[in-house]
């Protein structure tokens, strides 16, 4: 028998144990797969297809055989031959098919596998709208400060589609507040226990996300290098990930996280979890530069529907693209210093020239930018964030002023 047959019938053999159980294809060592967050797709090794079986990955180590490297033969019954980096680096395991039941390793909701990512708005944005030139004050005041009504250096915004609600990094207060677009006050979520380390503190707020699958906040606490994730209603944060100066966060539709490493000069992507798994650089990595496998100082990230990466190049005053799997980027534009990048579902790409406190924005019509908010001067002041409603409105965090503004999409001109 050639050593092709004998593998795929070790895998056909091992499979038939696993006829309760599922599999997972084209997805990363350890993604989640079940509504059992033990449990991670393992791949097979001796597929290279990236299949695998959905699995319990908290076994001990000592009770499991390695398998044979050449044809990937497990000489234990009820076994298949897996890859599973955290229990053996180099060697390939026989993994017992009863950790790969629907019982232990139950199903996602269909409807939950996949996670919704923040492309925005919902509504399409043609080619000719603009936005209103003057902005609306919706969260701070004319004075920064303590009170619940007031902000004081804010940086990193998020809008939540479902709710209607602001949620803003209010560092100068080491603290992150929601904020109804009809309230007086904000709601303190996060922090308020001073500038600190301690995991009931935050420092410098560079970027948040939401989760969707529970409503936390990944929050990257530049100052004090790490990432830390708040629950709904928690009293403090938990540590994922440590030393690590981190400027940028975005999640994709498997709901994988994304890191702009500022010191690292790269993109890495890591696997959430109970543990959280590293795996793999996806953007720059090969050093400080502005060559196109180079990134210098990103500040932001976003990641489309096919994986693809947006990457604020701070230090390069530019925009970058990176396909899945590519080896080096495309330059979208250039501008000064860009603090944000997004893109909307029509394809355009939105970020803040630092420099000139400005938003623009890339169409997939034309190659240079335009200046959508921000044309006249003070119109901004010193902004770093942006964020987007259902209808297309622009809010933008002012760190200057110490305000959220918004600023009104208009369709008029649209066909």
């Amino acid at each position: 028998m050639s050593l092709t047959l004998t593998i795929l019938f070790i895998v056909l053999q091992s499979l038939f144990a696993l006829t309760k159980g599922q599999t997972c294809r084209n997805l990363p060592v350890y993604t989640p797969c079940s509504t059992n967050p033990n449990c991670g797709c393992l791949p097979f090794s001796s597929s290279n297809d990236q299949s695998g079986i959905c699995a319990y990955l908290h076994l001990n180590a000592s009770k499991l055989r390695m398998c044979s490297e050449t044809n990937y033969y497990c000489d234990q019954p009820y076994t298949v031959c897996v890859h599973h980096p955290n229990i053996s680096i180099d060697r390939p395991l026989c993994y017992p098919t009863g950790m790969a039941t629907l019982d232990l390793c139950p199903l996602l909701d269909p409807i939950s596998t996949v996670f919704p990512l923040p492309i925005i708005p919902v509504e399409e944005i043609c080619f000719n709208v603009s936005w209103a030139k003057r902005g609306i004050t919706v969260a701070g005041s004319n004075f920064s400060g303590t009170a619940l009504d007031q902000l004081r250096g804010p940086t990193a915004i998020l809008f939540d589609l479902k709710t209607n609600t602001l949620y803003i990094s209010d560092n100068g207060n080491a603290r992150i507040v929601t904020w109804q677009l009809d309230g007086k006050r904000g709601s303190i979520v996060a922090g308020d226990n001073g500038q600190g380390n301690r995991t009931d503190q935050l420092g410098w707020i560079s970027d948040m996300l939401m989760d969707p699958k529970d409503g936390s906040l990944i929050i990257c606490d530049a100052q004090n290098r790490r990432i830390i994730r708040w629950s709904l209603r928690a009293q403090e944060g938990k540590i994922l990930i440590d030393k690590l100066y981190c400027t940028g966060l975005a999640l994709d539709d498997q709901g994988l996280l994304y890191v702009a490493e500022h010191d690292n000069h790269r993109i890495s992507r890591w696997i959430l979890g109970e543990n959280i798994t590293n795996d793999q650089v996806v953007a720059g990595g090969n050093g400080k530069g502005n060559r196109l496998d180079q990134l210098y100082e990103p500040s932001a990230v976003f990641v489309d529907g096919n994986r693809t990466v947006y990457v604020a190049d701070y230090s390069n005053d530019r925009i970058m693209k990176w396909t899945e799997g590519a080896k080096q980027g495309i330059i979208i534009g250039s501008l000064r210093v860009p603090r944000t990048v997004h893109l909307d579902q029509s394809g355009n790409i939105y970020s803040i020239d630092g420099y000139h406190s400005r938003v623009v924005r890339w169409t997939p019509k034309d190659v240079n930018s335009t200046v959508i908010i921000g044309a006249q001067q003070y119109t901004l002041s010193q902004a770093t964030d942006l964020a987007f409603d259902q209808h297309g409105n622009v809010f933008v965090s002012n760190h200057g002023t110490g305000r959220i503004d918004k600023f009104d999409i208009d369709r008029s001109a649209c066909p």
